[in-house]
């Protein structure tokens, strides 16, 4: 798939951030945050830096005996104040990873916290590295995956590793790439995502449900930190042709962006996306110890897992509104991505810290008006719930544009999407000048709809069918109409001047213009008996003043049926 259907676009300001605290300069670092606003960072010497908004570091050894173990995974669990560090002996390739738990709120009061390691038993006699890990907000589930293929699930009251039970969850015959945990709002349905290299998987994890049995929501999975889950629980999975979302019914839309993927993060309705030139390995960071065995599950896979390199792109992906709302290249790979703060922190390879803010969205829209681009102008501003009034103003724009250029079926198409908050005689006068008379029309008759014509947009609207010779849309109007807020004199005058009799004797019979519709039959259609047996339904007064003025016309015409009814 290629991308050449996504606009690109700067919405987002990127500035270099200057004189960062010496945590940030060490070599080899993770980064994590989890909306709790801190930023964790954890470097190759076994110490966790945490970062508050205004970028003062607070700092604690996490490992100190151990010089060949590393802090592979970092996640925070903000709902329960708790960081989740995973270590690894990067030298050994029996070590078995060490889990812990942090309790954040202690670490920002002292640093000699002792946290809580998670017990569990490695699923198979052959140890495996941790490739992925997820905890539910209530620390009440924990899913490992490893990349010998198997999922274990470890319930209880992990804050405290005490009452744990753990059993095999998953075994497939690829590595697991990545968990994440579902909950609803009362956390008694709890759902697991997992991919493979080679599948997408789903399972009921719930306290009331013991079953093992996996479902697949695609035979295809993705690499290591490509896939995450959103608000409104759906799992999203990166892969290099494009974006997937997936229910625990099954897979749903995906947006189509051609890139190898190395990582997927998200930021508001945003997707934030590491991709890279394909550099396949055998050994990620989180499976450099992989045994030989689980070496060759990586080399086989169909889908391939990516390292980091020099040409690493971020792109900011916008899927609301189906564009590209960022793309540049990072020094050196993108090493680890925080949202906190209302911003975006993107850790380079090279010790950089680049720091993204999102432009307003007047800003966006003054971008778009630029490029003449109104139509994504207009959803752009719906999608951030801009006030009616607002949105209106942009469809003035954008058929004031349209207009320009003489597009005038295309320009009115915008103007209706203006009524209620632009003056009609703007639009009127338009098209008057244009001598656009069915455009004028179709705006009128929307005004008419809206319940916004006043009496003068009635008259115009049927001077404009009666010179259009449009009796079907006269006839409809003028038969339609529930309350008419119009001049009824003007209008029959308006339609006996054009010649449609019929329709100014309706009006003036249904609003007893006895007179006008005396002349109509007498003087337009000369039908002397219609006028007649009209004027018979008539009182005494009434008849004796029309007869004073057709009387004339009815005897020469009809003489002794005029003389009956003078005579009755």
């Amino acid at each position: 798939m290629a991308n050449f259907q996504l606009r690109q676009f700067h919405f987002f300001k990127r500035e270099p951030l200057e004189d960062l605290p010496e945590a940030f300069k060490r070599p080899e670092l993770l980064m994590a945050s989890g909306g709790g606003e801190l930023i964790f960072i954890a470097d190759s010497d076994g110490s966790i830096h945490i970062v508050n908004r205004a970028f003062i570091v607070r700092s604690f050894v996490a490992i100190s005996e151990a010089p060949d173990t590393r802090i592979t995974q970092m996640l925070h669990i903000h709902q329960a104040r708790t960081l989740v560090t995973i270590e690894e002996n990067v030298s050994s390739a029996s070590s078995r990873p060490v889990i812990k738990l942090w309790p954040v709120d202690k670490l920002m009061r002292q640093t000699d916290i002792q946290p809580v390691t998670v017990k569990y038993q490695q699923p198979t006699t052959t140890p495996y590295p941790l490739t992925a890990v997820a905890v539910t907000p209530s620390l009440s589930q924990i899913a490992l995956g490893f990349a010998g293929g198997h999922i274990v699930l470890i319930r209880g009251n992990i804050a405290k590793s005490k009452s744990t039970k753990q059993r095999t969850l998953h075994a497939a015959p690829e590595p697991i790439t990545n968990l994440h945990f579902v909950t609803d709002d009362i956390g008694t349905s709890v759902t697991l995502f997992a991919t493979t290299t080679a599948q997408t998987l789903v399972f009921d994890t719930s306290a009331t449900s013991n079953k093992n049995d996996a479902s697949v929501l695609e035979e295809r999975g993705c690499g290591i930190g490509c896939s995450l889950v959103n608000e409104e629980r759906e799992l999203i999975v990166a892969r290099d042709e494009a974006i997937y979302f997936y229910t625990v019914e099954g897979r749903g839309p995906c947006f189509a962006f051609d890139a190898p993927k190395v990582m997927l993060r998200r930021f508001k309705h945003y997707l934030l996306l590491a991709t890279a030139q394909p550099s396949p390995m055998v050994a990620a960071p989180t499976l450099a110890n992989v045994s030989d065995d689980s070496s060759s599950l990586l080399q086989d896979s169909d889908s391939r897992i990516y390292s980091y390199n020099d040409a690493t792109t971020f792109t900011i992906l916008d899927t609301k509104n189906k564009l590209v709302a960022y793309t540049g290249v990072v020094a050196g790979g993108v090493r680890g991505v925080a949202t906190e703060w209302g911003s975006v922190f993107v850790l380079g390879g090279h010790g950089t810290l680049d720091y993204f803010s999102e432009k307003d969205l007047l800003e966006k829209l003054d971008i778009l008006y630029r490029q003449n681009l109104y139509p994504l102008a207009v959803k752009m501003a719906q999608n951030g719930n801009y006030d009616l009034a607002s949105v209106a103003g942009i469809y003035k724009k954008y058929g004031d544009w349209l207009y320009s250029k003489d597009e005038f079926d295309s320009a009115m198409s915008q103007y209706v999407q203006t009524i209620g908050y632009v003056e009609p005689s703007y639009i009127i006068r338009k098209y008057l000048d244009a001598q656009r008379l069915v455009n004028l029309a179709s705006y009128l008759q929307e005004l008419h709809t809206a319940g916004m014509a006043t009496s003068d947009h009635t008259t115009l609207l049927l001077n404009c069918y009666t010179k259009l010779r449009d009796e079907e849309k006269l006839n409809q109007f003028i038969h339609t109409q529930e309350d008419y807020q119009f001049d009824v004199d003007t209008a029959i005058y308006v339609c006996r001047q054009a010649g449609f009799y019929d329709q100014a004797l309706y009006l003036a019979d249904k609003f007893s213009k006895t007179g006008m519709y005396l002349k109509l039959k007498v003087e337009d259609q000369e039908d002397i008996k219609a006028a007649l047996e009209y004027m018979r339904k008539l009182g005494d007064t009434d008849l004796s003043a029309y007869m004073a003025e057709f009387g004339r016309r009815c005897l020469s015409s009809l003489p002794r049926e005029t003389t009956e009814l003078l005579v009755d």
